[in-house]
């Protein structure tokens, strides 16, 4: 079942092109860190960090999600969160 899910959730991941190898990786990164270090960023936060289309893929591929409420960016679901946690060195600086 486990397995299952970080099927699902790597298949998002390359959907937005986020992989390493993929077009949004080194934008999306920066952002996947960031989330990695602190659970929730601002949008503020989240603007200044990548490109408007990295920015949009990482929402409309449902990977990060946006709370009105309290103008927080954070993961999508937990199981998105655990995949890019166990998978971290994805997401390291070259």
């Amino acid at each position: 079942m486990r397995q299952t899910m970080f099927s699902d959730a790597q298949s998002q991941l390359k959907s937005a092109e986020i992989l390493p190898g993929y077009r949004y990786h080194k934008g999306g990164a920066v952002i996947l860190r960031e989330l990695l270090k602190k659970e929730s960023i601002s949008y503020d936060d989240y603007h200044k960090l990548s490109d408007f289309v990295t920015r949009h893929k990482l929402l409309d591929t449902n990977i990060v999600v946006f709370h009105r409420s309290s103008g927080g960016i954070t993961f999508q679901s937990t199981v998105m969160k655990r995949f890019c946690e166990e998978n971290s060195a994805l997401w390291e600086r070259k």
